[in-house]
């Protein structure tokens, strides 16, 4: 329950910030403020998550991650000094920091997100595999590692991206559209359409996989059935969730918050949440009685109480840092 609790709280904040991502992006290419495009937007992806079905929202997904080649394809236009950029992805510097742990703490929930967890394994008892378990088992572990390296070689880009041109500048970043302007002077006249198709783009995907695992975390708590393989009137508590889920973060979306820092500190608290789901993976994946002869091999734990140790360890030093006064700032 206290799992579900922080999963859903992260979640529409995490929404209301890509609500207002897909607005800007919009706002940017046409000109229209951006709250005109929040409601209509949210009503678009309701219908979509709501009756399509996953094959259809999976085929959407596989289209809609093509504009993520924008944040490469910035990341070169930018110009970067390419040998510092390697020299320091494998030589990082350690500042412990409060401002520094927070951003670890930021980027490892946004890396290994509560949210994913729970959209993965849903994801995963959906899809329709055909043969038997080892295959079924050696196809799941295929389509994740490859989600997973594209994903975390795109996030590379937009790190390399975001180095290259603001952090150089010392440009003060407050919301998408300041980061838009910034980003013009320095990549060129397309700039701010490459941020808006990235902005979209990412919104689009994000919203859909929020709204779902925070409903499967949440009805799987209560013991509703799930699952957007079954239509409205057949789960009508799944999309009951979902449905308050979204309206939720549309109000929030529309008072105003700042959307960047909105984002970071739900991504703050997936992070201090993560940990813990990675140990009940652990447990699970080991289990006999779970897993029977398909339990986690060596290299897998080795790896998941890796990632486990490095969060607890960071969520450490990031309360540290609130208590000792820190992060008054």
């Amino acid at each position: 329950m206290p799992a579900a609790l922080l999963l859903i709280v992260a979640n529409i904040a995490l929404i209301a910030a890509d609500l207002v991502a897909i607005s800007t992006g919009l706002e940017l290419i046409t000109g229209l403020r951006w709250a005109w495009y929040a409601a209509p937007v949210a009503l678009v992806l309701w219908y979509v998550t709501v009756y399509q079905n996953f094959d259809a929202i999976k085929k959407i997904f596989l289209a809609m991650s093509m504009v993520f080649v924008a944040y490469i394809i910035t990341a070169f236009f930018s110009k970067p000094d390419w040998g510092a950029v390697l020299t320091h992805t494998f030589v990082p510097h350690v500042d412990f920091g409060f401002a520094s742990i927070s951003t670890a703490v930021a980027l490892l929930g946004a890396t290994i997100s509560p949210y994913t967890i729970f959209w993965q394994v849903q994801g995963e008892k959906e899809e329709k595999r055909s043969g038997s378990t080892k295959r079924k088992f050696r196809l799941a572990a295929i389509d994740i590692a490859a989600g997973v390296i594209s994903g975390n070689f795109v996030a590379y880009f937009i790190i390399v991206s975001t180095a290259a041109t603001l952090s150089t500048k010392h440009q003060q970043i407050h919301t998408a559209l300041d980061a838009a302007r910034a980003l013009e002077p320095l990549v060129g006249p397309f700039a701010k359409y490459l941020f808006a198709l990235g902005l979209i783009g990412a919104g689009i995907i994000a919203i859909p996989v929020l709204l779902s695992s925070a409903s499967y975390g949440v009805a799987g708590t209560i013991g509703w059935p799930s699952g957007l393989s079954k239509k409205p009137w057949q789960n009508e508590g799944f999309y009951l969730i979902m449905t308050v889920g979204l309206a939720v973060s549309l109000l929030l979306a529309l008072i105003g918050l700042d959307p960047v820092h909105l984002m970071f500190w739900a991504n703050v608290l997936q992070g201090v949440l993560s940990p813990i789901l990675v140990v009940l993976l652990v447990v699970m994946g080991n289990s006999r009685r779970i897993m029977d002869k398909n339990r986690l091999g060596w290299f897998t734990n080795a790896g998941l109480v890796t990632a486990a140790i490095v969060m607890f360890g960071a969520s450490v030093l990031l309360f540290y840092g609130l208590a000792t006064g820190q992060g008054g700032g």
